[in-house]
Order: C-alpha cells, then structure tokens, then sequence
C-alpha cells in the first residue's frame, strides 16, 4: 500500500559542494527519488544517508517519519540503533588489545574463558569468532534447528554456558555463520584482558577520542526525542531497556546494542579510512587497519540465509570486496539489522552511511541497500 502526500527532504548544509570532491549533484536527487519512492511504497518508514569523499560531507540528508507512531521528521542528526554495526567497535577493540600485545589472534578463547575448555569448543580461537567461523550457533533465521529461534539464553546468569549448548554443525574455520554470539563472547573477552567492562571500554578507547558525542549504549534521557523507532517492538524493547539496570552478570550488548548518528558513524568510518587516525587521534595502527580491511578467508563456503555456499570474503569484523560491480578492491563494510550500513572505499576515498529503517514485514530489503549503494557509487566522476 503506498503512502500518500509528499515526502519532504531535510537537507544539512554542509559547506561542501558534490562537484568540488569529483561527484555528480545529479546522483544526490537519484538518491532521493529512490528512496522517497520505497517510503511511498511503505517499504522503509524513513530514511537518510551520508557521503563524503576526500573527508569532507558533501551530503547529509534525511526524509520520511521519525517514529511509526508519529509525524515528527526524521533529521539528519537524528539517532538510530546501529544493530550489528556494533561489531565493527568490538573488533577494533580487540585489535587495540591485539596491538598491545594482550591477546592474540590465534590463541584459544579457552585461554580467556574456561567454559570453552572441552572437546571441539577448544579449538576455537580469537580469529574464528571475529570471522565468524568458529562453528557456534548462528544468528535466528540463518538456518533451521537445531538452533533456537531467540535469544532467551541472554537473560540468565550463566549465559556463556547457555551460549555453547547444543551441538556445533561444522569445526572451527570450516564455514561462514554469521554468529551475534560470538561478537557477544568477543565483548566478554575485551571485559576480562582489559580489566574494564566491554561498553565502558568501547566510549573510552573509540568513541571518545573519535569525538563520537552522540553514540551510545544507552541514550541519555535528554536526547530520548531523537530516537528513531520503527515499529511497536522496537519502542517497548528500548523501554524495557530503560526501566531497569542491567544486573552485572547481563550479556554485552556487543552483538547490537548501539545508537548512532551518521555523522558520528562517518568519524569511525574516516578514521578507518585515514588508516587509523582522525584529527591528529591515532585509534588503530596503520598495519592494524590493513589487516583488518583484507581478505583472511580461503575456501570458506557460506550458506547463511540462502548464500548456497558461496565463497565467502571477509575481514576481521568487516564484509571485504575484491570483485564487486561498483565498488572499488579493498572496500569494505558492515550492515545492521533494521536497516542501516557504513560502506568505506579506500581507492575513491568515500564514506557512505545510510540509515533506512523498514517496515516491520520486512527483515532485509535489496533495493534499499543493494540499490541504493550502486546508485552511491555511480556518482563518482
């Protein structure tokens, strides 16, 4: 069914003009018109996007309904749970333990976390769990049983325990699942080799220093009015969240539990492009980034949500293309659940973040990531 009146664009100006930076003013009105279109065929409740080449934005803008209850705009400052961007922020963190020779890439998480001490689960490793081939239980929806279809196992106190129950399908490094399990193990794994808890430790070591202001765990009180929600269960989810502290045994939120800006969300993807440093703050060492932005799979077949065993590319923590049909060798990126995305391409020197939340009958939209991304690109000159 499709949305009547007008969709309205807010655009932020950003002192940055599209032809200045080698790009055609002509994509930016592509962009809208796509968009603008998937919201009127009530496919996305809203959407925005962010580009900037050379590091500097030349377009911020945003269209549609802040929330599903409401008229309220969504803006280009406006804040949106990241999902599964989260990821990215743990896998820095644990290339910054990496870097300071506290953990290592192929030391066993049982080492770290004794309840891996056990046939099979011993021979996963730190590298397995950031490539999401350590063989542990998918995300729900990937495949079928035997995996459950939730994650009720979070809110118990012995929630590693639960986390490695059941049997795994496949050995270490053998296939591509994509597993919030393990980036929630890896969150516990950052909490116990630094001494402080994973969320803290995420604000201090990246956030702060990347002038990050609007990215958080949990949203203060004041900046409540500028979360997008796009249907009833996100709302009471976040509520629920709200009206109680998390006890000190809870899971990490490291698989998906931060909100964001996509302009807070383009300062990581900067930082990452300029190989590890913004505004004179080195986060990551330059090896570090190239290490994490390469290849590091070899035969590695993925079936996850229909893939059919496709050969899977992937980083350490990131989506990596070397023969996409737009995309530059050497890009790479991370969606999130919802829908929003950070795509880096280091040969033309472009971020590109996008938030699109959908409709809830939705749980992934081609035209709004697939789509939208080729138009992106297409503008380069």
């Amino acid at each position: 069914m499709k949305k009547s009146g007008e969709i309205n664009v807010i655009a932020r100006e950003t002192g940055v003009t599209p032809e200045s930076v080698g790009y055609l003013s002509s994509t930016i009105q592509e962009l809208d018109n796509h968009l603008k279109k998937l919201i009127a065929e009530d496919k996305l409740q809203c959407a925005g996007y962010l580009l900037a080449r050379h590091g500097k934005t030349f377009a911020l803008r945003s269209m549609g309904p802040l929330r599903y209850n409401e008229d309220r705009p969504f803006l280009p400052d406006s804040i949106r749970r990241i999902a599964s961007i989260t990821k990215v922020f743990v896998a820095v963190a644990i290339m910054q333990l990496v870097e300071r020779g506290l953990l290592r890439l192929d030391q066993a998480v049982a080492e770290i976390i004794p309840e891996f001490d056990k046939p099979g689960l011993n021979a996963i490793t730190v590298f397995h769990l950031l490539t999401h081939t350590s063989g542990l239980r998918p995300d729900p929806g990937a495949f079928f049983e035997p995996y459950p279809n939730d994650y009720s196992w979070l809110r118990k106190k012995s929630w590693i325990k639960s986390a490695l129950t059941g049997p795994q399908a496949v050995e270490p490094g053998k296939e591509w699942r994509y597993s919030s399990t393990g980036f929630m193990l890896l969150g516990e794994i950052v909490t116990r080799i630094s001494g402080v808890h994973v969320e803290t430790y995420i604000m201090e070591n990246i956030t702060r220093p990347l002038k990050m202001n609007e990215t958080f765990f949990d949203v203060p009180d004041a900046l409540e009015e500028r979360v997008c929600f796009a249907n009833k269960w996100e709302y009471e989810w976040y509520r629920r969240g709200k009206a109680k502290p998390r006890p000190p045994w809870a899971a990490p939120r490291t698989g998906g539990g931060l909100f964001s800006t996509m302009e807070d969300l383009a300062r990581l993807g900067q930082m990452l492009l300029n190989k590890g440093t913004l505004d004179g703050k080195r986060v990551l060492a330059r090896k570090t980034v190239e290490a994490m932005t390469r290849n590091h799979l070899q035969g590695v077949k993925n079936y996850c949500w229909g893939a059919g065993g496709t050969e899977m590319e992937y980083g350490l923590g990131f989506n990596v293309y070397s023969n996409n049909t737009f995309l530059s060798p050497g890009s790479f990126s991370h969606e999130g659940s919802g829908l929003c995305g950070l795509y880096l391409d280091p040969v033309e020197e472009l971020v590109f973040v996008y938030f699109c939340p959908l409709n809830e009958k939705y749980g992934w939209l081609a035209e709004a990531v697939i789509n939208l991304r080729n138009i992106a690109w297409s503008g380069l000159i």
